[in-house]
């Protein structure tokens, strides 16, 4: 397959398809031009978004906002919670920076009954430790690299890490660091990270479907930590 600079620079902005990421990734995992090429066009869509953002986040003149405040006081707050719902069930690339591939379901370490959770399993020290501490991107001693973090539906802080064998994603409660999948490492047999390996892809597919937002920035994640990553309020 002949990976076109068309699809570089829309992967890097996260405008393809999910299937069609997945395989432009896979050309890339073995193609090292092609990956300098796209860390270039992901560290320039940065650069891009960090100038902007900003801009797209001033206030709205009033003059503009009048309007849709009027309007408000009719609104169907029905209709306004099932978009809001449409908009959480879309793919990854809504909510994470980086690839949003089709994943093999992974393994649920928690089987409830009733909305109960049995046989909980909680991070050991090692790895409770690297998720206490590291932040996102940051390879931790023992060889435990955090992917992402995020809150779940009930607004407990939840990370997923990829290890030297395995990896999962686990969230915060007031016991400890309890896992609720695991899945492939993301390390190769000579112990680098690949960029973009499947191992990682899956837990970032599964931790889509666990988010209720957009994953933490580095600031939201250093006040997290801060904070022992308890629940928010």
């Amino acid at each position: 397959m002949t990976v076109t600079p068309e699809q570089l620079a829309a992967l890097a902005d996260g405008e393809l398809g999910e299937l069609e990421a997945a395989r432009i990734r896979r050309e890339i995992a073995h193609d090292p031009e092609l990956a300098r090429q796209l860390a270039e066009l992901e560290a320039l869509s940065s650069m891009l978004s960090a100038h902007y953002d900003p801009i797209l986040a001033e206030p709205v003149p009033k003059l503009l906002t009048q309007p849709i405040d009027d309007a408000a006081k009719v609104i169907d707050f029905g209709a306004v919670r099932a978009a809001r719902k449409r908009w959480f069930d879309q793919p990854a690339a809504r909510y994470f920076a980086g690839p949003a591939i089709a994943a093999s379901v992974v393994i649920a370490l928690l089987v409830g009954r009733g909305g109960e959770q049995a046989n909980q399993i909680y991070a050991d020290t090692q790895i409770a430790a690297s998720l206490d501490t590291a932040l996102s991107g940051e390879v931790a001693a023992g060889g435990t690299k955090v992917l992402l973090s995020f809150r779940d539906s009930s607004g407990q802080a939840c990370r997923a890490w990829s290890g030297k064998t395995s990896g999962g994603i686990a969230c915060r409660d007031k016991t400890g660091w309890r896992i609720l999948q695991t899945g492939a490492s993301g390390k190769s047999q000579s112990g680098d990270y690949q960029q973009a390996s499947s191992g990682d892809a899956e837990l970032l597919a599964a931790a889509q479907e666990m988010a209720a937002g957009p994953a933490f920035d580095r600031d939201q994640e250093q006040a997290a930590r801060k904070a022992g990553w308890t629940a928010a309020e």
